[in-house]
């Protein structure tokens, strides 16, 4: 077995109380060939913001689609610890323990949005395997 990390690619600011199609990250879950279907065991999803404004909670939904309409991952909350040198650094995390899985490629959309104010989202993470085991 073995245990891998995407992550989105670019950060993306001015993440506040609505998701935002236009602010959709997207994961390649790094499939091989590339145009595989991704299927896999999804434990944790870890989020590291910045320039955290008033922001105290993080919701996010991950789809199938860019639009946001195809959910793979419902909308799910999660506290944002601050960093212990400053309270604009911030990390929130999903446990989702359970296998996901994609029909036609290897990309996960995601969105996400805030309870108050607004912060960067600097990158988005994926820890999964290819089994529970």
């Amino acid at each position: 077995m073995s245990i891998e990390k995407p992550r989105t690619t670019a950060a993306v600011s001015g993440i506040d109380t609505s998701f935002d199609t236009a602010k959709v990250m997207t994961i390649d879950m790094g499939m091989f060939p590339p145009d595989a279907a991704f299927r896999g065991y999804v434990s944790i999803i870890r989020a590291q913001f910045s320039s955290i404004s008033s922001a105290t909670t993080a919701t996010i939904r991950i789809c199938v689609d860019s639009t946001g309409d195809e959910m793979l991952l419902t909308d799910t909350t999660s506290t944002i610890y601050t960093g212990l040198t400053t309270a604009t650094k911030g990390t929130a995390m999903w446990a989702v323990e359970g296998f996901l899985g994609l029909q036609e490629n290897d990309q996960f959309y995601v969105f996400l949005k805030v309870n108050n104010g607004s912060l960067t989202a600097d990158y988005v993470e994926i820890t999964w395997a290819d089994s529970k085991n």
